[in-house]
């Protein structure tokens, strides 16, 4: 057996086995904040679910549930806003439509969806989840969305293995100012403050 060491760990050698021992009160960071691959396998349709909003009624903490589906077209009759303050509550097939097109003789009414802004894609009411950073805004339609930018953000090193997904991934679609390292340990005490909000 032969050993030699450095600062960090101590290296024993059995031929032909090699092991690596860390040194006493030495820490060993976990991979999951140096490294992440699974920001480019996740799309922003993937957190269209139970997102948090502004209660039209009386300005608190309201939710927008809405069932598991994998299309972002949901029923109207599904998709519901509750106030958990309030108790203001409200469909989506209760909303009034909205005027798409006219022309000399007709016009046409309905609702559209809206993704990727700072209110959610239904009711286009503004999210709960939203403060200013780095003079921009910061927005995240759930505590799962947030976990995902915190996740993103902090990783050192992000790996980009499923080159099936191209551009559709949310890891491809955020701001440079996002992903910027510059920007990072801002990012992340804004992402603290909308976790505690």
């Amino acid at each position: 057996m032969t050993s030699f060491k450095n600062d960090l760990f101590t290296f024993d050698t059995y031929w032909p086995l090699f092991l690596v021992k860390p040194k006493p009160n030495f820490v060993i960071c976990p991979m999951t904040s140096l490294r992440t691959n699974s920001s480019y396998q996740k799309q922003i349709y993937d957190f269209i679910k139970d997102m948090v909003v502004i209660c039209p009624s009386c300005h608190a903490k309201a939710i927008i549930k809405i069932p598991e589906s994998d299309s972002v077209h949901k029923n109207e009759f599904e998709v519901k806003l509750i106030c958990l303050t309030c108790g203001h509550n409200k469909r989506l097939a209760e909303k009034p439509g909205l005027i798409l097109h006219t022309s000399a003789n007709q016009i046409i009414t309905g609702k559209y969806v809206v993704i990727g802004t700072a209110v959610d894609p239904y009711f286009h009411l503004p999210l709960w989840l939203t403060t200013t950073c780095c003079d921009h805004i910061l927005w995240a339609y759930n505590d799962a969305h947030l976990d995902f930018l915190k996740t993103h953000v902090e990783a050192k090193l992000r790996e980009r293995h499923n080159q099936n997904m191209k551009n559709k991934s949310l890891g491809s679609r955020l701001p440079k100012w996002m992903t910027s390292k510059k920007n990072r340990e801002t990012i992340l005490k804004a992402i603290t403050q909308l976790k505690n909000k």
